[in-house]
This record gives C-alpha cells, structure tokens and sequence, in this order.
C-alpha cells in the first residue's frame, strides 16, 4: 500500500532531515511521530494486559460457575461502620431467600439454610497483633496483620500454597493458623513447619498451612474468626452470587446490607467480577480523585488496596494508550493527504 511506502520514504527523509536541516525535518516529522505514537500504543496495551493477568481474583467467578448454566457474579462489601457477625447473618438471610426464589425453591422456616446453599460467601476482620513461637530452644515474637475469616474464604482469594493448606470452612480444630511466607521465614527460616505452635492473644494456635498471596511482603497469619474472643467489627464481607440478568447481583447485596442508603452509603460495594475491564476502570477512577477521597474513610484489606492501585495504573494506560491512537489517527491522515492521487490514469 501506498501509505507504507510513504511512512518508509519519510523516515528515510527524516534521517537525511537530521543533517540538512529543520525544513526537511519538518516535511518528513509526521512519520517518524507516527511511528513513535504505535510503539507508546503497543506498549500501553501491553502493559494494561500484564496487570490485568497479575489479578489472582480475575476469574473467581468463572471458576465458581464451571459446570453450572447460570453466571455467578462477584460482589464485595466493605463496611464503613460496625458490621458484625449478626449482620453477616442478616445479609445471609436474605440473599439465600433471593437465591432460592431464583431457583424456584421454597423453603420452611424450620428449614432455612444457616449456611449459603447454591452461592458462597467470606467475612473477615483484620488488625495488628503480636505472636510469638519457640523454635530452637529460643522464644521469638513479631508483629503481624492478623486476618480473623469465616466461610469460604479461599474461594475468593486464590493463594499459592508452599506447605499444607488453609483453614477449611468447616472447622474441625477453630485454634488453627495460616501464616504467609514472610511471617514463616522470620519465626522458622523454613517453610516446613506444619504442626508447628504459634501463641497469639495468649492462645495456641496449630500452623496448618504457609502461603504466598503475591500482594506485598507484609507480615500476614490467617484464623478463624470464632477462634477470638473479640475479633473486630468485619471489614470484608464477599459473596458469589448466581446471575440471570446482568447486574442484579450487586443490587441485591445492595438490597441484603443493614442500613444501605444509595444517596449516603455506609458501605462500599464493588463488582470484583468485570472490574478489570476498560469501562469499569474508566468509571472508577473518573472524576479523578473520587474514588479516593470516598475511601479514605475506610480501613480496606490489603487486597482491595492492591485492586485499587491496579486499577490507577491501569487508567493510566488506557489514557496513554488512547493518546497515542489519537496521534496515530491524525498523523495517518496528515500522510494520506500528502499521497498523490491518480485521476484518470494520472497523477
């Protein structure tokens, strides 16, 4: 095509422009600027597609509906005021009397499920707290952030697993920890410490699996949240829910939270599934600084702190990528004004 030759010879010219003289640079500039405005694109996309697979709870809800004829839908809550295990049980209530209206099922009141049936969900509180351990014949402590979940927790925070696993829904010992490789190596510069004891709270707790969440390096242990006397008001609450039409889901956690007002929410609600998409990080982060400014409020968990800065860089990309399509439009153009054109059968 006639528009590659010319990007060619104007590079070509642009060379020779380097040595003759700015009027040359001049007529041959659009080329060379088109050039560098695709290489800044690609890289734009590039960059935009390696945060988007570095997300471990991207496909959650894929995973979730394998098998299953109905989408399932992601949707976090991060309450701004005191939330409890009584409102975790609320929220519970009336979610699985949607899911079951949804699925035809009726239920009678002696038969209502205590736990999710048909959906999942996860809870948890988080604080710094200190441990200790005796490895060695030496007494070591440390502090860490300490995350107190309940259900299935797992499901929605994909981790890679160097030792054991994690704390399963049902608990059969509640006096279980998870520590992360970073808390691990401190106390035993190994990651083979199943069965191993770690105090906490004046509690002993049984080491039954060591993980790497790929977030940050903080100092991190999971247990059950009934494992402590007073866990904390509940920063996270997560749930899976089946979706027959697109966007429900959200209105009804919106629906199930205690007190949620649209116009004054005491809680932030987010769509995890779909979140990564160029729409919803446009959306999120346009006006700048709302998103910011509205939580900075709430105590968020390091993984929605991650998300939050992901979806920055990402923006950041989309803006550059869309700045550099732009350029490629209108120098485009500016060179395929400069083709001659041939009118019956001369130029």
């Amino acid at each position: 095509m006639k528009i590659f030759k010319t990007i060619r010879d104007k590079i070509a010219g642009f060379v020779r422009a380097v040595k003759k003289g700015a009027v040359s640079f001049v007529k041959n500039a659009p080329a060379v600027i088109l050039v560098i405005a695709a290489a800044v694109t690609v890289t734009g996309v590039c960059n935009y597609a390696m945060l988007r697979r570095s997300r471990p709870e991207l496909r959650t809800s894929e995973v979730w509906s394998q098998g299953s004829d109905v989408s399932f839908r992601h949707v976090a809550v991060y309450p701004k005021r005191d939330f409890g295990r009584g409102d975790v049980d609320s929220v519970r209530k009336s979610l699985q009397g949607i899911v079951d209206t949804s699925a035809g099922i009726r239920r009678k009141k002696s038969d209502k499920a205590i736990d999710p049936e048909g959906w999942v969900d996860c809870y948890c509180a988080f604080a710094a707290a200190s441990l200790s351990v005796e490895h060695n014949g030496q007494d070591m402590d440390g502090e860490a952030d300490v995350y107190a979940v309940g259900g299935d927790f797992k499901a929605f925070h994909p981790m890679e697993f160097l030792a054991g696993g994690f704390l399963p829904v049902k608990a059969v010992d509640k006096y279980q920890i998870v520590l992360n490789d970073e808390l691990c190596w401190k106390f035993f510069s190994s990651y083979d410490v199943i069965g191993a004891k770690v105090t906490l709270l004046d509690k002993e707790y049984t080491v039954t699996g060591v993980v790497r969440e790929h977030d940050d390096l903080k100092f991190r242990a999971y247990v059950y949240y009934d494992s402590l006397n007073e866990p904390g008001s509940i920063r996270s609450y997560e749930a899976m829910i089946p979706e027959q039409i697109k966007g429900a889901a959200m209105m009804d956690v919106r629906n199930s939270l205690p007190g949620y007002d649209m116009s004054s929410p005491e809680h932030y609600v987010v769509s995890v599934t779909g979140r990564y998409g160029i729409g919803s990080v446009i959306d999120n982060m346009l006006p700048p600084g709302e998103t910011s400014a509205m939580l900075s409020d709430y105590d968020l968990p390091f993984w929605e702190m991650s998300a939050q800065k992901v979806t920055s860089e990402m923006f950041m990309w989309v803006v550059i990528t869309g700045v550099g399509c732009i350029i490629i439009l209108v120098t485009s153009i500016v060179l395929l004004r400069g083709i001659p054109v041939k009118k019956n059968g001369r130029i």
